[in-house]
């Protein structure tokens, strides 16, 4: 198999993550990123802050090394896909 690169969705997911997905085909797949990236996250963080302060600590301090990641990871997927 051939991959093709597709450098126009992987912009439209530095724009908005997932969005890359969904305008190359991967709508599921795209709306399972941006659900995760722009709810659970946030949720998750906002709970520990009203459950524990160390708690808190502890999840931004993982938000603020997961984010990232994940997000290049959206794009390198958006990017790359196979033909």
């Amino acid at each position: 198999m051939k991959k093709k690169r597709f450098y126009a969705h992987a912009f439209f997911s530095v724009l908005v993550i997932g969005l890359g997905q969904v305008i190359k085909g991967d709508s599921t797949k795209g709306l399972k990123w941006m659900l995760v990236f722009y709810l659970i996250f946030p949720f998750a963080i906002y709970a520990s802050l009203l459950l524990n302060a160390y708690l808190f600590i502890a999840v931004l301090g993982t938000a603020v090394i997961v984010y990232p990641v994940f997000w290049l990871y959206n794009v390198v997927d958006a990017l790359n896909h196979k033909v």
